[in-house]
C-alpha cells in the first residue's frame, strides 16, 4: 500500500502554536487539530496531527486524550524506561530532536493500514518499525476499541509513538510496553 499523496492543504507536522486561552485552536482548513488539557492556569498546547482522510476524524479522540497524557510528568517518564535497539533510551532520543513529548506527537504520521499484513491479525490495532514516524492504524480493531475504551486506545497511540522513537519489540514485548504505559499513563 503506498503512502497517500502529502498536499500542503491536507497536513501539517510541526507543533503550530502555544496558545494562551484554554480551548482556542489554531488550526488550518483542513487539518485536525487538539487542544491538550493542561492545569488550570496553564497555557494549551495547540498540536495539529497529521491523519490520513480514510481514517477521517475518527481518530481524533485517541490523539487527544494521548496528548493529554503526554502532558504529564509521570506519562513522560516512560522514555526512561525504554531504549533504543542501540541502547540509547528514548527521552535522549527526543531530546536530540528538540520537542517534547506531547509536540513530537505531532510529528507521527497516522495512516489507514487496514490492507496492510500486520491488520490482517485482529488482535494488531497499530503497527509502525521502530525509528519510522509512519503509524499504520487498523481501523475496525482500532475503533471498535476506541468505543470500548477511549483511554486504552490513547494508550495504544502512545505505545506506537514509542516505537518511532526507536524502541523495539522482543524483548520487550508489545504487552509488556502496553502494560508499562499502563501503569505509567493511567488507563
Amino acid at each position: 500500500m503506498g503512502a497517500p499523496t502529502r498536499r500542503p492543504a491536507d497536513t501539517v507536522y510541526r507543533f503550530l502554536a502555544l496558545a494562551v486561552l484554554a480551548g482556542h485552536a489554531a488550526a488550518a482548513a483542513g487539518t485536525e487539530t487538539t487542544d491538550s488539557l493542561p492545569a488550570a492556569g496553564q497555557p494549551t498546547l495547540t498540536i495539529s496531527f497529521f491523519v490520513d482522510r480514510k481514517l477521517g476524524a475518527g481518530m481524533q479522540e485517541s490523539l487527544d486524550e494521548a496528548a493529554r497524557r503526554l502532558s504529564d510528568s509521570r506519562c513522560q517518564a516512560l522514555l526512561t524506561d525504554f531504549a533504543d535497539g542501540s541502547g540509547r533510551r528514548l527521552d535522549e532520543n527526543l531530546h536530540a530532536i528538540g520537542q517534547s513529548m506531547p509536540a513530537y506527537l505531532g510529528l507521527v504520521l497516522f495512516y489507514d493500514g487496514s490492507a496492510t499484513e500486520p491488520c490482517a491479525n485482529e488482535r494488531v490495532l497499530a503497527w509502525t518499525s521502530p525509528g519510522s514516524r509512519a503509524v499504520h492504524v487498523c481501523w475496525s480493531q482500532f475503533s471498535h476499541w476506541q468505543r470500548a475504551s477511549p483511554g486504552y486506545t490513547a494508550n495504544i497511540v502512545i505505545h506506537e509513538a514509542l516505537h518511532t522513537l526507536g524502541l523495539g519489540e522482543g524483548p520487550p514485548t508489545s504487552r509488556q510496553i502496553t502494560a508499562k504505559v499502563i501503569e505509567r499513563c493511567g488507563n
